[in-house]
């Protein structure tokens, strides 16, 4: 039986399916803040991550187990990313299937917390500066020539058909001349097609901006779409720079559709995938820059 994963957004209903953990020790001392309140002490997981396991449930999803181990069923790509050597398909999970479950969730179940999944960046890096500053960040680049995909500058000629984003020849621009090959650049626009159709000016769901931005930072939507642009864009750069070890990956893509995936699962990390989208947008774009 099939037990198909949930968004954020997943229904009471699924969140609520039986869960039964093999592993049923008791937690360490002081593991108990990790978990939702409502758990019984017996069914809290411990802390030894390489230890514990959990076997899929019917009707399970992985928002489910996300919200049955730290709390938050929006922490279910923590679940995913570790276990992508068992899951092809967050939306489709199997019965029976046994899932590693690490002890060592991100800081939303630690702190109770869920981070918001496009949070500003709280504070410089050594590769990267806060997006207030306007100072791009830009990943190391590994090459110079656009036509076979490296870092470099594209010329988006072809006519544009399908699902391409608003400013794709800009965005695509912007992120080439920044160290992302053309084939990166496509596969971020195709993910800002699915949050915003490219629009810096798109508002909703508490977030707004290119990459639904949540929430939404003061002087990113000002109505003043060219400059609120030029000001996402950077801050996209300094949000990639969060998750700077999947950089060379998304740079390493071989096709649209692979770069809309990586960009999808190691950096946007949405609660509604919507791949098929985000994919055919990438694809859209790098027919009509000519990758």
């Amino acid at each position: 039986m099939l037990a198909v994963a949930g968004a954020i957004a997943a229904s009471p209903q699924a969140l609520a399916a039986p869960l039964a953990s093999q592993s049923q020790a008791a937690p360490a001392a002081g593991a108990g803040h990790a978990i939702a309140a409502h758990l019984d002490a017996a069914q809290r997981p411990t802390a030894r991550a390489a230890e514990r396991t959990y076997t899929v449930a019917p009707r399970d999803t992985l928002s489910a187990i996300a919200q049955r181990f730290y709390g938050h069923a929006s922490d279910w790509p923590w679940l995913y990313r570790v276990n992508r050597a068992t899951i092809s398909d967050p939306n489709l999970i199997n019965a029976g299937q046994v899932l590693t479950v690490p002890a060592d969730p991100p800081a939303s179940a630690v702190n109770g917390t869920s981070r918001p999944r496009h949070a500003k960046a709280s504070s410089a890096t050594t590769s990267g500066t806060s997006p207030s500053t306007g100072t791009a960040a830009s990943p190391p680049r590994t090459g110079s020539k656009a036509s076979s995909g490296g870092p470099g500058t594209v010329t988006c000629s072809a006519a544009a058909q399908g699902m391409v984003p608003e400013n794709y020849a800009t965005i695509v621009s912007f992120l080439t001349s920044h160290g992302y090959t053309g084939l990166a650049a496509a596969g971020i626009a195709g993910n800002i097609f699915q949050e915003s159709e490219g629009n810096p000016e798109s508002v909703g769901s508490g977030g707004g901006g290119l990459i639904g931005f949540t929430p939404l930072p003061a002087g990113y939507v000002t109505g003043n779409p060219s400059a609120d642009l030029q000001t996402q864009l950077n801050a996209v750069l300094t949000y990639n720079q969060q998750w700077s070890q999947f950089i060379p990956a998304l740079n390493a893509a071989t096709s649209a559709v692979q770069a809309a995936d990586i960009y999808m699962n190691d950096f946007e990390r949405p609660g509604i995938p919507a791949a098929s989208n985000r994919e055919a947008a990438a694809q859209a774009v790098a027919a009509a820059c000519n990758l």
